[in-house]
């Protein structure tokens, strides 16, 4: 367990900007963002597996021995806390979290997959959605690129691009400058989203 121990500090990402694979043998916690994991075949192509959203837990999977090649990207900022596991004892109930998360992602990205495409962009702003401070009727969402959307629901860019004029169209979202938008009713679980920070 000793490779658990280094005194690390709290690591932020960029958009765009991948995790090292010193990083990805250690333990972190997303406090705030999303990731994408992508599997990397044996030719180099990404296929896409899941999200990690803010209280995932990313590194499982080298602690646990698991050879799959991975990527894991930011999709938006992200901050990343580390998990530093002193006894084996302490790692068994995060491993258990991550087990559960894990399957609940990877439940997602097949409900994400499937139905009308504008559904489907609708689950991916519920994902990725988190409810703000001293409101049960709003929530934020900080979008990921048009293409990696359109990867995420698998569709194309274009399409989610209609799709979000669409929502425009309709008076669910606005746009507050040119790379945020906000909602004026998309309403999830009793929620309005404002989503904000579309990257191009």
């Amino acid at each position: 367990m000793k490779h658990h121990l280094t005194h690390r500090r709290t690591r932020h990402l960029e958009a765009r900007e991948e995790l090292s694979s010193r990083d990805m043998q250690l333990l972190w916690r997303i406090e705030s963002g999303s990731m994408r994991i992508d599997s990397i075949g044996e030719d180099g192509s990404l296929n896409f597996v899941r999200l990690a959203i803010a209280g995932d837990i990313l590194g499982m999977e080298h602690v646990a021995g698991l050879n799959e090649s991975l990527l894991i990207r930011a999709l938006v900022p992200v901050r990343l806390a580390p998990l530093n596991v002193v006894e084996t004892p302490q790692l068994m109930p995060l491993m258990l979290e991550s087990l559960n998360k894990v399957h609940q992602r990877c439940r997602e990205v097949v409900s994400m997959r499937t139905g009308a495409i504008e559904d489907r962009i609708k689950r991916l702003l519920r994902i990725l959605s988190v409810v703000e401070t001293n409101s049960n009727v709003s929530a934020t969402c900080n979008l990921p690129s048009l293409g990696n959307i359109a990867e995420i629901v698998h569709s194309t860019p274009e399409t989610v691009c209609r799709v979000l004029a669409s929502l425009r169209k309709q008076q669910v979202i606005e746009k507050t400058t040119p790379s945020n938008i906000r909602s004026k009713g998309l309403d999830f679980h009793q929620h309005k989203i404002a989503t904000h920070a579309l990257a191009a």
